[in-house]
């Protein structure tokens, strides 16, 4: 059965949500430092391509509701957000090394 109001699953949530953010943010000063290019998903870079910063918000939200779907529709929506948290955690870690990096330019 799945718990809708947990403590661990309300956790998982909000790290969830701060480490969209996070990665909303990083992969924005990435991409303004360098090019549209630089962004390693093809699917979010098609998006940025024709929609700008507008289309890296509406491609982020769309996929922050597709793991919920995932983990409604596995009935493991706490251990879905967990995997991508994990995921997600070395992706703001990687576009932060990557913002760290590129410091001085442009």
């Amino acid at each position: 059965m799945l718990v809708l109001f947990s403590e661990s699953l309300y956790n998982s949530l909000l790290v969830f949500s701060l480490l969209n953010i996070l990665d909303i943010i990083t992969t924005y000063n990435v991409v303004k430092k360098t090019s549209v290019e630089s962004e390693a998903n093809p699917i979010a870079r098609f998006v940025m391509k024709k929609m700008g910063v507008a289309g890296l918000f509406a491609f982020k939200y769309i996929m922050m509701g597709v793991i919920i779907l995932i983990g409604f529709a596995t009935n493991n929506l706490e251990g879905s957000m967990w995997i991508n948290n994990i995921i997600l955690a070395g992706v703001v870690a990687w576009n932060s090394y990557q913002n760290y990096r590129l410091g001085g330019e442009k």
